[in-house]
C-alpha cells in the first residue's frame, strides 16, 4: 500500500535559492521536451512509422546544450520527463474513453511551483530526533511535524505555495495491506445522501454545509479589492498579493482539517459507508451558486477521496452507488417509483403505501439498501442482519435500535448538524 505525508520545511537562504533553481530547471526541461514533441509531430505526422521510431532528446543532451541545468537535481529533471510521458498517456486514454480532454500544455512561472525527486542509494533520509530531512542538492532541512513513520520513502515532492511556504510530500511504501473485512453487522453500515444545503443527510440526522468560503466572503472581497487597487509591479501590490494568498491558505487548511477529521471518525466507526457517485462537474456547470457550495464551501470530491483511502487503509468497504440509480424517486418502504418527482420537491407521499418521505432521507435509505445489495452480490460480503434493524420499514428509529451510531453521528456533526428526535419514513 502506498501512502503520503505532507510536512512543512524551513529552508535557509541558500536552500531556498536551490529549490527555486530546481523548480525552474524542471519546468524548463518539461517545456522544452513538450515543444520538441509538438515540432516533431508536425514534421512527421504524415509518416507514422518514422514518428514511432524517432528518438527524442534526453535530459543529458539538454544539459550539454544548457549547462546551467547541471546545477539542479538530476533526478528531478528525469521526473519532469516522466511527468510529460504520463501527461501524454492520460491524454490518449481520455480520447479513447471519449472524454473532452485537453492536450498537454506548457508550464508557466505563475502556475504550481514544485519538483519531484526519488529515493536513490539513500539520498533521502529523515531524522525524527533532530527534526531534519535530507534531500538531494539541499542537504539537511529543518521540518516541523510530530508524526513519525517506519515505512520506506519512495520519492519526495518539494512544493512552494503562493504564500511563500515550503512543503515536502513524502510518498511512503507500507509494509503490508490491512485484511479486508468479510463479515459486517448491518448496524455498522452507514449510507448518506449528499446535497448543497445539507452536506450529508442520513435518516437520523442532517449535517449542514459548513460554508467555509461564504463565511469569509466579505474578507475575501476586501482583500481582492485591495490587490486590484495597487500599482502593478509595486511592493505594496506584492504585499497585498501575499495577504490574499495567506487568506486562501487559511480557508483551504480549515476545509482540509475538517474533512480529514470527519472522514477519520466515519472510517473508524463504520465497516461500510455508502454514497452516491455524483457528477460534480456537470452540477458546477448547472449553477454558479451550487458550484460554490460543492467546491468552495465544501469539496465533495475531496471528501469522497479522503474517505475512500481511509476505508481502504482499515480494510473496510467504501461503496459508490451509480449516479443513475433513482435513490430519490423510489419509496424506501414498498419500492414504488415516483417518476414525476422534480428537483424542487423536497417532500413527497408514496401513492402506493401512503408513506410520507423527506426527499434526502428517503434517498439515504435507498442508497443503503442498494449498497448492501452490492456488498452481498458483487463483493461477496456476509452481512449479519440484526433482529432490531428497521431499514426499509416505517419505524421511528430507522437506523435500528442501536444507540452507538446515533450518538456518534450527533456528537460528530456538532455545530454543523440539525438533530432530530423522531423520523418518519
Amino acid at each position: 500500500m502506498i501512502r503520503a505525508i505532507n510536512i512543512r520545511i524551513y529552508p535557509n537562504k541558500m536552500q531556498r535559492i536551490q529549490i527555486h533553481k530546481t523548480i525552474g530547471c524542471s519546468r524548463f526541461i518539461y517545456n522544452q521536451m513538450l515543444a520538441e514533441r509538438k515540432n516533431i509531430y508536425e514534421q512527421l505526422k504524415q509518416n507514422k512509422e518514422a514518428l514511432k521510431k524517432h528518438t527524442y532528446k534526453t535530459e543529458k543532451e539538454y544539459k550539454a546544450q544548457f549547462p546551467y541545468l547541471k546545477e539542479a537535481d538530476s533526478i528531478a529533471l528525469q521526473a519532469s520527463r516522466e511527468h510529460l510521458f504520463e501527461a501524454y498517456q492520460s491524454f490518449f486514454k481520455g480520447l479513447k474513453k471519449g472524454y473532452n480532454v485537453g492536450f498537454p500544455h506548457f508550464k508557466s512561472k505563475k502556475g504550481k511551483e514544485n519538483y519531484t525527486t526519488k529515493q536513490t542509494n539513500g539520498n533521502i533520509k529523515i531524522d525524527f530526533e533532530r527534526k531534519k530531512l535530507k534531500l538531494p542538492k539541499l542537504g539537511w532541512l529543518k521540518f516541523n511535524d510530530k508524526r513519525e513513520f517506519s515505512e520506506k520513502i519512495k520519492h519526495a515532492t518539494v512544493k512552494k505555495t503562493k504564500s511563500n511556504k515550503f512543503f515536502v510530500a513524502l510518498t511512503l511504501e507500507a509494509q503490508e495491506d490491512m485484511k479486508e473485512v468479510k463479515e459486517i453487522h448491518e448496524k455498522d453500515i452507514a449510507a448518506f445522501d449528499m446535497s448543497a444545503k445539507h452536506f450529508l443527510v442520513n435518516y437520523i440526522i442532517k449535517m449542514e454545509n459548513p460554508r467555509f468560503y461564504r463565511l469569509e466572503q466579505k474578507k475575501t472581497k476586501k482583500l481582492n479589492k485591495e490587490l486590484s487597487r495597487k500599482k502593478i509591479g509595486s511592493r505594496n501590490r506584492a504585499k497585498a498579493r501575499l495577504r490574499l494568498a495567506r487568506h486562501y491558505d487559511t480557508l483551504c487548511n480549515r476545509k482540509k482539517d475538517w474533512t480529514h477529521k470527519l472522514t477519520r471518525k466515519l472510517a473508524d466507526t463504520f465497516d461500510a459507508i455508502i454514497l452516491e457517485n455524483l457528477n460534480t462537474k456537470g452540477m458546477q456547470k448547472f449553477s454558479s451558486g451550487l458550484a460554490k457550495s460543492i467546491t468552495l464551501d465544501f469539496s465533495w470530491y475531496q471528501f469522497t477521496t479522503y474517505l475512500h483511502y481511509k476505508m481502504e487503509w482499515l480494510g473496510k468497504h467504501f461503496i459508490l452507488v451509480d449516479r443513475f440509480f433513482a435513490s430519490s424517486k423510489l419509496c424506501s418502504c414498498c419500492g414504488w417509483k415516483n417518476n414525476n418527482l422534480t428537483l424542487q420537491e423536497r417532500a413527497w407521499t408514496c401513492l402506493d403505501c401512503g408513506t410520507s418521505h423527506d426527499r434526502d432521507e428517503n434517498a439515504s435509505l435507498n442508497l443503503k439498501q442498494e449498497g448492501m445489495r452490492i456488498l452481498q452480490k458483487e463483493k461477496k460480503i456476509t452481512i449479519i442482519h440484526d433482529d432490531t434493524s428497521t431499514v426499509g420499514t416505517t419505524g421511528s428509529h430507522a437506523f435500528g435500535d442501536y444507540v452507538r451510531p446515533k450518538e456518534m453521528l450527533q456528537s460528530l456533526f456538532g455545530q454543523f448538524s440539525r438533530k432530530k428526535e423522531s423520523i418518519t419514513l
